[in-house]
């Protein structure tokens, strides 16, 4: 049997960028180490400025709030995120500058070491209900407001409140259908 656990806002920790500018909400991380293999987080960005430096993590950034901000790194590509969970993806050592669009943002990030796992996204943008194979080592669904489910298999639908995260460790044979307005899935695999 797969046993979900919900972590609560009230679980969350915050704690100060590496560059010094802000401050970072963090969700929930795996760290069995000396550095985290995985992590999610927010962040309420005020004023344009540069990414910290994470060498060695992938990243994946999507924008859960506010007028939008363009990401440019030292190679001059850009990415736009106008609306509610535009993503982008880069490397942790890429040199990122950001420009918010009009006012402040907040921000939902995904940090995974490279030499320990991967990830996959899944958004309620593309659509608001979908049914994800779990063919990873871990699931992860993160309601950023209004009404959201999720129903493993034939098991019983559930509901996850506005700003809770749900974690599952799948069979590879399970599938999870998520349903709601605004939530990130997230299936990590380790490597």
């Amino acid at each position: 049997m797969n046993t979900t656990k919900i972590t609560s806002p009230g679980d969350f920790i915050t704690m100060p960028w590496r560059n010094g500018l802000g401050s970072t909400i963090e969700v929930l991380k795996h760290q069995p180490g000396d550095s985290f293999q995985w992590r999610l987080s927010m962040a309420d960005v005020t004023e344009d400025g540069a990414f910290s430096d994470f060498s060695g993590y992938d990243r994946c950034l999507i924008l859960i709030n506010g007028a939008g901000v363009t990401l440019t790194d030292n190679k001059k590509q850009t990415w736009a995120l106008k609306s509610q969970l535009d993503t982008a993806h880069f490397k942790g050592e890429d040199l990122i500058n950001a420009r918010l669009h009009d006012g402040p943002i907040r921000d939902f990030n995904l940090m995974t070491r490279r030499q320990n796992c991967s990830a996959k996204v899944f958004t309620s943008q593309q659509h608001t209900n979908q049914t994800i194979r779990l063919d990873g080592d871990l699931f992860l669904l993160f309601n950023i407001h209004g009404n959201a489910s999720f129903k493993l298999d034939n098991n019983t639908r559930e509901t996850l409140d506005a700003q809770h995260l749900m974690q599952l460790e799948p069979s590879s044979k399970n599938n999870c259908d998520c349903s709601g307005d605004a939530w990130i899935g997230i299936l990590i695999t380790y490597i």
